[in-house]
């Protein structure tokens, strides 16, 4: 990967929007195992830059989709291990080999339902993360793309939303959050600072 380091920095552009249904708290305490879901991710471009194809962006997407998803379970396995977190997280390697058994890829992921996933993975809830950013981030692409555009310290911006949902598909809480990035911040950043922001609203955290 390839950075080029400017000024990192993440900033929150709006108030953090939340939905939790009233009896969330009740539910989660019998939840053993919960899947984190690769993010839908999508970059939004007003023009292709030269040199670069859809082919591309969409390469550039399906990397991001990955690399947030294993940024979040990185995150949640750091909490789990400081008791944070009440609720056992399976391990995305076991996930995603489970999805492509099942034959679900980037081509079809977003006809299944939230239920189809629990039931695929065997867990009792499915995380799931949806991302538009307006530039590709974390990748050579994104940086040659940033340097083609001619935005120099401009920031990527990202609609930033994490869902979770349960057996029966019904969704049981979501944390949603526009962010702005700087060039030398990646997606790691963007998922620490979502899951920094609702961190203490999240249903599995332990409270005080």
């Amino acid at each position: 990967m390839i950075v080029i380091i400017c000024t990192t920095e993440i900033s929150a552009q709006t108030m953090g929007r939340e939905y939790t249904i009233d009896s969330v708290d009740q539910i989660v305490k019998e939840h053993k195992v919960v899947a984190i879901l690769p993010f839908k991710y999508k970059v939004s471009l007003k023009k292709i830059p030269k040199g670069m194809t859809t082919a591309d962006i969409r390469e550039s997407e399906i990397k991001s989709s990955l690399a947030c998803q294993n940024s979040l379970y990185t995150f949640a396995m750091e909490k789990k291990s400081d008791g944070k977190i009440k609720v056992e997280v399976q391990d995305i390697t076991r996930t995603n080999a489970l999805l492509k058994r099942a034959d679900i890829n980037e081509s079809n992921f977003e006809a299944q339902l939230p239920e189809d996933f629990c039931k695929i993975l065997s867990v009792d809830a499915v995380i799931m993360g949806d991302i538009i950013a307006s530039q590709p981030m974390s990748t050579g692409a994104a940086i040659a793309t940033t340097a083609l555009l001619g935005f120099g310290g401009a920031t990527n911006q990202a609609k930033a939303k994490i869902s979770l949902y349960g057996t029966d598909g019904k969704l049981l809480w979501s944390y949603s959050k526009d962010i702005s990035k700087g060039l030398g911040s990646d997606d790691n950043d963007l998922i620490r600072v979502l899951m920094r922001k609702s961190a203490r609203k999240f249903p599995y955290a332990e409270t005080d």
